[in-house]
C-alpha cells in the first residue's frame, strides 16, 4: 500500500516511496529533505505538511546539491478520497514540481 500525497483539496495526487515523491503514474518528481520539498535539481518547492506539499510562509527555503532521479516506480494503486478536507491557510506547491527550475519568484517570496 503506498503513502500517498494529497492536494489541499483532499484529492491523491502523488505517492511517497522512501524519500521521494512520485506522481500518481509512478514519475519521479522531487524528494523530501527533512521537511522540505526540493526538484532533483536541488530547487526548493515547497514544505512535507500532513501528507501534502504547500507553501508555507515560515519555510525555510535553500537550494540543495543537485541528486539523480530514481527509476519510474510502477504506478499506485486507486486510492479513494479518504481525508477529510481541513483549511490550513496553505497554498497546494505540488504542481510545482512538474515545472522546470527556475520558480525563483516563489523561492524569493518565501524567503522574505
Amino acid at each position: 500500500m503506498a503513502m500517498y500525497v494529497y492536494s489541499t483539496d483532499g484529492d491523491p495526487v502523488g505517492f511517497v516511496f522512501e524519500t521521494y515523491i512520485y506522481d500518481l503514474d509512478g514519475t519521479p518528481l522531487g524528494r523530501i529533505v527533512g521537511c522540505r520539498v526540493h526538484r532533483f535539481d536541488g530547487t526548493y518547492v515547497g514544505e512535507w505538511f500532513r501528507d501534502m506539499v504547500v507553501r508555507r510562509p515560515q519555510g525555510r527555503p535553500r537550494i540543495i546539491p543537485p541528486v539523480p532521479a530514481p527509476p519510474r516506480r510502477p504506478p499506485a494503486g486507486t486510492s479513494y478520497r479518504l481525508r477529510a478536507v481541513v483549511d490550513y491557510g496553505y497554498q497546494d506547491a505540488f504542481p510545482l514540481l512538474r515545472q522546470g527550475a527556475g520558480n525563483d519568484a516563489y523561492f524569493g517570496q518565501a524567503a522574505e
